[in-house]
């Protein structure tokens, strides 16, 4: 079937926006700045945190090392219903983020597309191509520091003021165990919220999770990303990523988390990636995702 007719948010068939309703959301909304929180801001991008606040929000990682199988893939996961499709860290180094994002923008128009960039330094340069290419979100890593933070939130705020068409946001991405425990996770969210960012994520580094398998079987992550909510989450929302299983992200969306996104291992229990399955069988492994943290909630 057509890319644009399965998988715009707001194409034809008008079969998904990430507000659900038909005719506009996200990628459509236009206008000038509305107060959030105590500052004004842009107001295409404030409905996507309201909407990330709000309602429970789903992201695919698409980290493959050619641009063909990251659309494949983020066809499929769109299909299977996520909301947010992240080109990955592995696709960007290897393809180059002044290629990759601006041929996911054209395969997808409607998407809401983030770039996992682990950005550690030259935020603003590094920003400014993933916004200039059509990103949505610029994913960096909170151990660069609140300079970086501000780095990139200041190429932000420039792209918000040069239009409203297009949602932009930074994300802050906290790397567990290293800046473990909960305690400490939540003082790096508070100086990441302080400094500007629209969203903190939880990540559980993947080589630490396949080094030390413990990390899984004692349910690291959601410890830490409990504590983090506990101290940001009325500010911000908080995003959990890292190997996350079904019965995880559910225990976790009944504590009040809302922001999941779905890694090679398709929400099974294991550290397996499954990118080089069939289109069709990621498409129902996201979707069983989906539907396993959503329901009874």
């Amino acid at each position: 079937m057509d890319d644009k007719t399965c998988f715009d948010f707001y194409g034809q068939m008008r079969r998904r926006t990430i507000f659900g309703v038909a005719g506009g959301g996200i990628l459509a909304a236009t206008g000038p700045g509305v107060v959030w929180g105590q500052k004004a801001v842009h107001a295409s991008s404030s409905r996507v945190v309201e909407r990330f606040r709000s309602r429970l929000s789903f992201q695919i990682s698409v980290d493959v090392g050619t641009i063909d199988l990251g659309l494949s893939i983020a066809g499929a996961a769109l299909a299977g219903g996520v909301d947010i499709v992240e080109m990955g860290t592995p696709l960007l180094k290897t393809q180059g983020v002044a290629n990759v994002v601006p041929a996911f923008r054209k395969r997808f128009p409607e998407a809401l597309l983030l770039a996992d960039m682990k950005t550690m330094d030259g935020g603003g340069g590094e920003a400014r191509t993933v916004y200039a290419g059509g990103g949505n979100i610029v994913d960096f890593l909170a151990m660069a520091g609140v300079d970086t933070a501000k780095s990139i939130c200041a190429v932000r705020d420039e792209f918000r003021r040069a239009g409203s068409e297009l949602p932009r946001l930074a994300f802050a991405d906290i790397m567990v165990p290293q800046q473990g425990p909960a305690g400490a996770a939540g003082e790096v969210a508070l100086r990441m919220v302080e400094a500007g960012v629209d969203a903190v994520g939880v990540h559980l580094q993947s080589d630490a999770r396949r080094v030390n398998p413990k990390l899984i079987e004692d349910d690291y992550l959601s410890e830490v990303a409990l504590g983090v909510y506990a101290k940001v989450g009325k500010a911000v929302p908080v995003q959990v990523v890292g190997g996350l299983s079904v019965a995880q992200a559910k225990r976790l969306a009944k504590a009040g988390l809302k922001a999941f996104v779905i890694s090679g291992n398709m929400g099974l229990p294991d550290n397996n990636a499954r990118y080089n399955l069939p289109a069709g069988e990621i498409q129902k492994l996201v979707a069983g995702f989906i539907a396993g943290v959503s329901g009874g909630l």
